[in-house]
């Protein structure tokens, strides 16, 4: 498989990162003597350089419309504030943008988002990602590119106690006594349970593989469940009797370190690491396999937190300029381009198609695995309030990992946390 893609920029003259816009290729906003219909696609950075090569492909092929591309500094909550900005004021400096995939709900209870039902073809798309992408019924957010959790355990310790691949998390703790000792095993589990975002990701995971959910149908909060107390439980219990002693500390960074130097038996963490633990110096390199999540008592089948970004349209442009994007997105998830996205990036594709496809699989092998596991795919808390969400979730469930409270004190206080969430306005 091809090493991640560096995070580089598309153009030279990037400079000062700041939350200003910085526009590369073409700088005039309208072309006068072609008459082309110019658009200005907005996104962070981290996928400047694929993205623009792709870009510069539509803008050889068309003779009606110019995409010009717009960098932003490669931090969430820098871009998130940037389009808000933007758009809360009815900005039209910007027509595309990237977004993560958390903001969706937030951007479409605003009316910010143009609705793009029936307008963009979903139907070879992941159906995760699409869930992911829908607000009140309607698509608001074309998927662009998605991302996913993954299982990744040393198979050559499974190999060598003759082992099967455990689907259940009393199967892996049970595996995980028997493997310290064994090839330099040290702990069973391994993940990310810093109080951060990763956390929140980990944790939904662990209750939707029990059953359980954040909220209903209806948007009520339903965290303090049995369900999800008895999932919530697992994870201590990990943290308590199968983990690093800093895993309360670790985010993706830290726990993939402690799993290449040979310590773990398993880690939990986003597609990306198949290739990075790989890496020169890695301790695991050809030793590493994937699997699905597994599933708690409750449980009957286990769910990977989605990760990505999503294409929307700034609905306070043009009508002119919005079919212009639309014609914009629907290349940029055609099969072809997800196709070549995926040979020139790190990125995993939404076209179901493009996992399954002849020279993908040749040059990245560990798709054939990785289809069915992000299939299982699903959206963190959809809310307009999600970051206010996330922010509860890691305080209370963090709190209930290192001991400063226990589960189901701490399950209660985020339910109430989040019932006073939804009473505002």
């Amino acid at each position: 498989m091809k090493k991640r893609v560096k995070q580089t920029v598309a153009c030279a003259a990037i400079v000062a990162m700041s939350a200003s816009l910085v526009a590369c290729g073409n700088s005039s906003s309208k072309d006068e003597s072609n008459g082309k219909v110019t658009l200005k696609f907005s996104f962070d950075q981290g996928v400047g350089e694929p993205t623009q090569k792709i870009v510069d492909e539509f803008n050889k092929s068309q003779d009606k419309i110019q995409v010009e591309t717009v960098l932003l500094p490669q931090d969430a909550n820098q871009v998130h504030d940037d389009f808000v900005n933007k758009l809360a004021s009815e900005d039209t400096s910007v027509d595309v943008m990237g977004l993560d995939c958390i903001y969706v709900s937030e951007f479409a209870s605003a009316g910010w988002l143009m609705d793009l039902t029936d307008k963009v073809e979903t139907s070879n798309m992941l159906e995760g990602p699409v869930a992911g992408g829908t607000y009140d019924g309607k698509l608001v957010a074309a998927p662009w590119f998605t991302n996913s959790s993954v299982m990744f355990y040393r198979k050559d310790v499974l190999e060598q106690l003759n082992a099967e691949v455990p689907t259940t998390w009393e199967g892996w703790m049970e595996l995980a006594d028997k493997a310290v000792g064994t090839n330099g095993i040290e702990y069973g589990a391994d993940f990310q349970a810093a109080q951060s975002e990763a956390l929140v990701t980990n944790w939904v995971e662990y209750i939707w593989g029990n059953g359980g959910d954040v909220f209903d149908e209806s948007g009520n909060p339903i965290v303090d469940s049995e369900n999800n107390i008895e999932a919530t439980q697992i994870m201590k219990d990990l943290v308590d009797k199968y983990a690093p002693a800093g895993i309360t500390t670790y985010a993706e960074t830290e726990s993939e370190q402690v799993f290449k130097e040979g310590k773990c038996l398993f880690i939990r963490d986003w597609s990306g690491f198949w290739s990075s633990g790989q890496d020169e110096g890695s301790k695991v390199s050809g030793k590493i396999a994937a699997t699905k999540l597994p599933t708690g008592p409750k449980g009957e089948e286990s769910h990977t937190c989605l990760g990505g970004l999503d294409l929307v349209v700034n609905n306070a442009i043009s009508d002119q300029k919005k079919d212009a994007a639309i014609e914009f997105i629907s290349y940029m998830t055609s099969k072809e381009t997800q196709k070549k996205m995926t040979l020139i990036s790190s990125q995993p594709p939404v076209i179901k198609d493009v996992y399954t496809d002849e020279e993908i699989l040749a040059e990245i092998p560990f798709y054939a695995d990785f289809y069915d596991i992000i299939m299982t795919g699903k959206s963190r808390p959809l809310s307009p309030k999600y970051a206010k969400v996330s922010d509860a979730i890691q305080r209370n469930i963090h709190q209930a990992l290192t001991g400063e409270t226990d589960v189901k004190t701490a399950l209660t206080a985020l339910q109430s946390g989040l019932e006073e969430l939804s009473k505002e306005k």
